[in-house]
């Protein structure tokens, strides 16, 4: 049983005094906006499918986003590391940095 989210589906939040929140669980194709008015078994596995698809969603984005903010600090630690061995290089004298007290 396959059960697709209507085009435009009405939203439901956790909170209901944060809207910004309201965007984390969209209403299934049954029309059924709180859990409360579910009536059917059918219904039921309409909401919770179209939940665990929308949270599937969410968690592919953080992971897509962590992923490339993971990649862009390894750049710039990649760059950082190369830009210290430039100054190690460049500096002809050997000299050490004294140990701190």
């Amino acid at each position: 049983l396959k059960v697709t989210p209507a085009n435009t589906p009405a939203k439901i939040g956790i909170k209901k005094d944060a809207p910004s929140e309201s965007k984390l669980a969209e209403a299934p194709k049954s029309g059924v906006t709180n859990p409360a008015d579910i009536s059917s078994p059918h219904e039921l596995t309409a909401y919770v499918e179209t939940l665990l698809e929308n949270l599937d969603a969410k968690f592919d984005e953080m992971s897509s986003q962590i992923l490339d903010r993971m990649m862009q600090m390894s750049s710039r630690v990649d760059a950082l590391e190369a830009s210290l061995q430039d100054i190690i290089n460049s500096d002809g004298t050997g000299a050490s940095v004294p140990p701190s007290p």
